[in-house]
């Protein structure tokens, strides 16, 4: 279906420009000759400026500048309806005020409330946020790093789960500013901003031996992320703590942070019979909700359930995990 003639027009039309003194026009010959647009020379001219005090009025207000000199610079700026070019900007400073992240799984709900208040906090600072979708995969990681290098940005936020030493061994060599997502690494000074996996765990395991569960199964992520490996340690300590079994038979890894991953995992342990099973995350848990359902098991009358993540649709179950 075609967009209506009145949709089109909006879209294609331009705001009148507002008009200059005739002595200006014929003195000075307007913007880009190539272009057509308005350039900082032509805002310096008519403010009576240099255009570096045009530049440090518009984009450096910590430097000292007389009041009525900006007010002059902002005055000719919408008159001349002065758009700053940040492409050419970008190259001058060589920053070009964006930022990239990388997430393993767009569609999975943990993730759009980080994306979205990282988004916040980049267009606070005066940085769009560039994002790329990795679907857990090592070759699209390192495409998009390739992508977001040659396209300059400023800085990373990763919130992959599997990216390799080397990877982000040659992002730490490149000095490329980053900072991890939801995951640590194994070099103690990368910047992250993760959940404290061993606690939640140990936390987990005295709440269900609180309640009287002495066979209590974990549903591990994928041990290869560091999610999945510390909370598995976690779960392992916690056990020990409250001398309780580690039996191999109660713990399963799921093949990948899925609720389809959960179910199956949870259909192998059932045949443990676990009194209680603790998910690595909030997605394997409905998996192995849907999977209690499938053999007749009430939750929790038969079997408690944990997940960790706390994403909104697990607020609307009966109960509510």
């Amino acid at each position: 279906m075609r967009p209506s003639g009145g949709i089109l027009a909006g879209l294609t039309a331009r705001r009148p420009r507002p008009s200059l003194p005739d002595g200006f026009r014929k003195r000075f010959p307007l913007g880009d000759q190539t272009t057509g647009r308005r350039t900082i020379t032509d805002v310096a001219r008519l403010a009576g400026v240099h255009p570096s005090t045009v530049s440090r009025a518009l984009h450096r207000a910590d430097l000292p500048l007389r009041p009525e000199t900006r007010r002059r610079v902002l005055a000719a700026v919408e008159r001349l309806d002065y758009r700053p070019s940040e492409i050419a900007r970008g190259l001058r400073l060589r920053r070009t005020r964006t930022l990239g992240m990388l997430v393993p799984d767009i569609t999975n709900p943990f993730f759009p409330p980080i994306i979205r208040g990282a988004e916040e906090a980049a267009r606070e600072r005066g940085y769009e946020l560039v994002l790329c979708n990795t679907d857990d995969e090592a070759e699209r990681e390192k495409a998009s790093l390739r992508v977001l290098r040659e396209r300059q940005a400023d800085g990373l936020l990763i919130a992959t789960s599997r990216m390799a030493d080397a990877t982000l061994a040659s992002v730490r060599r490149e000095r490329f500013p980053f900072v991890l997502v939801n995951r640590g690494s194994r070099v103690a000074e990368d910047p992250a901003v993760e959940v404290n996996n061993a606690r939640a765990a140990a936390e987990i395991v005295a709440h269900l031996a609180g309640l009287g569960h002495t066979r209590i199964a974990h549903i591990a992520g994928p041990l290869s992320t560091t999610t999945g490996a510390e909370r598995a340690s976690g779960y392992r300590d916690a056990l020990r703590a409250h001398d309780l079994p580690a039996d191999a038979a109660l713990m399963a890894e799921a093949a990948a942070y899925s609720e389809d991953a959960g179910h199956a995992a949870a259909k192998r342990l059932l045949a443990a019979a676990p009194t209680a099973i603790f998910a690595a995350n909030d997605l394997l848990a409905l998996g192995a909700l849907r999977m209690a359902r499938e053999a007749g098991l009430r939750v929790p009358a038969d079997l408690s359930l944990v997940g960790i993540n706390d994403i909104p649709m697990v607020g609307l179950l009966d109960p509510p995990l």
